[in-house]
C-alpha cells in the first residue's frame, strides 16, 4: 500500500508540474512528504539510504505523471477545466491541517510570521496574474479564402520553429486539400498538417497554410504544437530557463511550468516531451537535475534553521494557490456542480493520505 501510494504521490508530482499555474511543491506539502523529499534531493546520503525504495517509486510515478499524462492532463483540462482546477483546489484544503500541525511541532506562530506569510502570498498571486497577461510565442490566425480558408502561423519566438510542426484541423483533408503543408493524418473528422521538409519557420516569419474544404473550421479549434531547431544560443537559454523552472518547482505555491512560460520555453519543453525530441531534451534533464539539486539544499538548510518562518512561508505560498488555480467558468452550471464534487473528493483524498503519511514517519 505505502509503495502504491508513493507512485501516486510521485504521478501527481509529475502531472502538476506539467501545468502552468499548478505547484508540484505544494502537492508534495499536500501529501506530507515534503520534507522527506527535499532531505533526498538535496543529496544527503543518511536521507538517501533511509528512503532510497521511497525514492524510487516517487521517480517512477513523477515520470509517469509527466510522460504519460501529458495527453491526458490536456484533454482534461480541454473538456473538464472546472472539475481538474477544483480537485486541485480540494488537495490543497484538505493539507492545511497537516501543515499548520507540522509548522507547530516545535513552537507556536507569532506576529512575527506575517513577515514571511505575506510577501509569499503576494509572490504567487502576483505570478497569477502575470500569467493572465502573458501571450504565446506563436500565433495562428484563420482566415476565409474562395474555397476554403487560409492559416498563418507567426513565429514570435527567438528561434526558428522546425519544419515537423504539426497543426491540428477540425476537418477531413486530403493531400490536394493542403497548400504549403503535408497532410500526414486524416481521420473522424480530424487532420494533422505539418511542414514541407526543409521549410523552417524563421523567428518573426510568417507561414501561410492553404485549406480547401466544404467544411467549417472554427480558430479556437485550430492546435499548433513544434519544437525549435537547436544552436548554442537555444542550448544555454534551455539549461538556464530550466534550472530557475526546477528551483521554482520544489517550491509550494510557485509553478515551475508556469516560470517556464515566462521565459518564453514553456511550448518547447512540452513539446521536446511529447515528440521525445533528444536535442530538446539533453538541456532540459540537465537543467533539471542542477535545479532540483541546488534548490533542495538551499530550502532544506532554511528548513533546518527557520523552521517555523519556512512554513509560514509556505502557507502564503499554498493559500495563494487558491487564487492561482481558481478556474474561469464557475457559476450555476454543471461544470462546477462536477467541479465541487471533484473538491470534496480532493480534499479527503489530502487529508487522508496526511494522516498516513504521519502515522508513516
Amino acid at each position: 500500500m505505502e509503495h502504491l501510494l508513493n507512485l501516486i504521490y510521485g504521478a501527481v508530482f509529475g502531472i502538476a508540474n506539467v501545468i502552468p499555474g499548478v505547484s508540484g511543491g505544494t502537492m508534495m506539502v499536500v501529501f506530507g512528504i515534503y520534507d522527506k523529499l527535499i532531505e533526498v534531493l538535496s543529496f544527503k546520503l543518511s536521507a538517501i539510504k533511509k528512503n532510497i525504495v521511497f525514492l524510487l517509486f516517487f521517480g517512477i510515478g513523477a515520470a509517469a505523471g509527466i510522460l504519460g499524462f501529458s495527453f491526458v492532463i490536456s484533454w482534461l483540462f480541454e473538456n473538464f477545466s472546472v472539475g481538474v482546477n477544483m480537485f486541485f483546489m480540494g488537495l490543497i484544503a484538505g493539507s492545511i491541517p497537516l501543515i499548520i500541525k507540522t509548522a507547530t511541532k516545535e513552537e507556536k506562530f507569532r506576529p512575527m510570521c506575517l513577515i514571511a506569510f505575506i510577501p509569499a502570498l503576494a509572490l504567487v498571486i502576483g505570478m497569477a496574474v502575470l500569467d493572465k497577461t502573458s501571450g504565446d510565442n506563436y500565433a495562428v490566425e484563420l482566415s476565409n479564402t474562395n474555397g476554403g480558408y487560409t492559416v498563418t502561423i507567426e513565429n514570435n519566438g527567438n528561434y526558428a520553429i522546425k519544419p515537423d510542426w504539426r497543426l491540428t484541423v477540425p476537418a477531413d483533408l486530403s493531400e490536394q486539400n493542403a497548400v504549403n503543408c503535408t497532410v500526414k493524418s486524416s481521420s473522424n473528422g480530424v487532420s494533422v498538417l505539418t511542414g514541407i521538409e526543409g521549410e523552417s519557420i524563421a523567428p518573426g516569419e510568417k507561414k501561410t497554410v492553404g485549406i480547401i474544404t466544404d467544411a467549417t473550421i472554427n480558430a479556437d479549434a485550430l492546435k499548433l504544437s513544434f519544437t525549435y531547431q537547436m544552436n548554442v544560443m537555444l542550448f544555454l537559454t534551455l539549461l538556464g530557463g530550466v534550472t530557475l523552472a526546477a528551483v521554482a518547482m520544489i517550491i509550494p505555491g510557485v509553478s515551475g511550468s508556469f516560470v517556464m512560460v515566462l521565459l518564453g520555453i514553456y511550448s518547447t519543453v512540452i513539446g521536446a516531451i511529447k515528440s521525445l525530441d533528444i536535442m530538446i531534451l539533453i538541456p532540459t534533464a540537465i537543467g533539471v537535475i542542477i535545479g532540483i539539486i541546488f534548490g533542495a539544499k538551499i530550502i532544506s538548510l532554511l528548513l533546518k534553521k527557520y523552521s517555523l518562518m519556512v512554513y509560514s512561508g509556505i502557507l502564503g505560498l499554498v493559500a495563494g494557490s487558491f487564487f492561482a488555480i481558481f478556474p474561469d467558468g464557475v457559476g450555476f452550471n454543471i461544470q462546477t456542480l462536477i467541479g465541487a464534487g471533484a473538491f470534496i473528493v480532493g480534499g479527503i483524498i489530502s487529508y487522508i493520505s496526511g494522516k498516513y503519511s504521519t502515522k508513516a514517519d
